[in-house]
């Protein structure tokens, strides 16, 4: 069961590879559970422990089993994040494999992403009135999409591991969030490159726009598992190879900074926390309002 100490939590991506395989051999588990929200049931939620600091694990953005049959897809996310607001998650790290959409990213390389882009809007964009919750008086900025102290810890632990690692790491990056389920076109990709987009895939943005609506510091480690679709030629058998030596490097990287937000991810933060305000535009004195 959820236990009050937790406050930190992995969403998980195909960053880091076979879901049931997350950080086996290297965590404690504590057990699965899933929880009644707003939204909904949750999808599983596995408590683990790394270091002595505990934190939960949902596979896959809870896509294993977060929906029941016939449900849209964006029930998932939203049953997702509406479940960490609610167990009292404060920070949280995800990351996607991606198609690179610059020609000199290649297989393995990975960036620490600091900007996106969402075309196609096909999920709710308000998950507070989507779910029934409200944050009087947040104004959830996206200046700085991303959380900075988290950004800055996945950044140190992935170049203390560089050099023994066969992409390269870079230190931002811009996503690009097009139509879930599919693939891009290549006209499609480079007009994605022309509005300055790094790599593409399908579920980042959504969840930083959650993450940060809901007041949860946010991270994100991705990777390139292929060439955007025009860059170049792959094949499924080089991405599946990509995808198991992006997990091996970056698995580690992610429970390592985990073992790090307690003592050097606590401060203020209003870039991730959302800065606080009273009235509304049209009356600055007023009551505090959810209209922003």
């Amino acid at each position: 069961m959820p236990q009050n100490d937790t406050y930190i939590a992995v969403v998980g991506g195909t960053t880091f590879g076979t879901p049931s395989e997350f950080g086996e051999g290297l965590v404690e588990k504590e057990g699965t559970f899933r929880v009644d929200t707003r939204a909904g049931k949750s999808p599983t939620i596995h408590r683990m422990r790394y270091k002595d600091v505990p934190f939960y694990y949902i596979p896959i953005y809870g896509m294993i089993d977060g929906a029941e049959e016939g449900e849209p897809e964006h029930v998932i996310h939203n049953r997702t994040w509406t479940a960490l607001y609610e167990l009292g998650v404060t920070h949280a790290i995800s990351g996607a494999t991606a198609g690179g959409i610059k020609p000199e990213y290649d297989y393995d390389d990975i960036l620490i992403i600091d900007d996106f882009m969402e075309f196609r809007a096909e999920r709710p964009n308000d998950i507070l009135k989507e779910t029934g919750h409200r944050r009087d008086g947040i104004f959830p900025n996206f200046e700085v999409p991303l959380s900075l102290s988290i950004r800055s810890l996945l950044i140190d632990e992935a170049k203390k591991r560089s050099e023994e690692y066969t992409g390269e790491i870079y230190e931002s990056g811009t996503f690009f969030q097009f139509a879930p389920g599919r693939f891009e076109s290549p006209a499609e990709i480079r007009a994605m490159a022309r509005l300055g987009a790094d790599i593409t895939s399908m579920n980042q943005a959504t969840c930083i726009i959650y993450a940060r609506q809901f007041g949860i510091r946010y991270g994100s480690i991705c990777s390139v598992s292929n060439p955007a679709v025009g860059v170049r030629p792959f094949t499924f058998d080089q991405m599946q190879k990509s995808v198991q030596n992006i997990a091996a490097f970056s698995v580690p990287v992610v429970l390592d900074t985990i073992a790090r937000i307690p003592e050097e991810a606590m401060g203020p933060e209003p870039s991730s926390t959302g800065e606080v305000y009273t009235g509304s535009y049209l009356d600055p004195d007023g009551e505090t309002t959810t209209n922003l």
